[in-house]
């Protein structure tokens, strides 16, 4: 094989449970290929359990991460091995209740605010979109004023409107 480990493809000598953070990771990312059967250096090595993986494999995977992967059986006949593929999820996927994402060859945990922003971004949220608690007579109107200014002379934005009516085209 002449693929190596990557951002989207892994490989692995056999199963376990704990792969599963890795095809979550390729579903929050760009998609992958999880390689069974196949050391690290992409070479054959084949499974033993293929027909009783081909049965599992799919279960398992759709019922933990909720999504639904390519199961193909790829190989030799003394040398079986199985490729996962995982597309890329519109929606943020978790396992366990942690949510994965691939870095180069590595699988990481989103916390904290990388969890929040991508949470935001696969819903289509932005920063800026949020509400917020403040009042309207705790803004500064001489920031305000500078800001609409600004936008004035870098967008198409015409000169006679308010600071209101800008704002609200912004949807600020």
């Amino acid at each position: 094989m002449k693929e190596i480990e990557s951002h989207s493809v892994e490989f692995k000598r056999y199963w376990r449970d704990e792969y599963l953070k890795i095809l979550c990771a390729f579903a929050n990312s760009d998609g992958g290929v999880l390689w069974l059967g196949v050391k690290n250096d992409g070479t054959f090595i084949g499974l033993e359990n293929v027909d009783k993986l081909l049965e599992e494999l799919p279960n398992k995977i759709r019922n933990k991460l909720s999504i639904t992967p390519s199961v193909m059986l790829e190989g030799t006949m003394d040398k079986k091995v199985i490729k996962i593929e995982i597309s890329p999820s519109d929606i943020p996927i978790s396992y366990n209740g942690k949510f994965y994402v691939r870095s180069g060859s590595t699988t990481q945990e989103l916390q904290d605010f990388e969890l929040l922003r991508f949470i935001m971004r696969k819903q289509g949220i932005s920063w800026d979109a949020m509400p917020s608690d403040v009042d309207a007579e705790e803004i500064d109107k001489e920031t305000v004023d500078k800001f609409v200014e600004m936008a004035k002379s870098r967008l198409s934005i015409s000169k006679a409107d308010s600071a209101n009516k800008i704002l609200e085209n912004l949807e600020l």
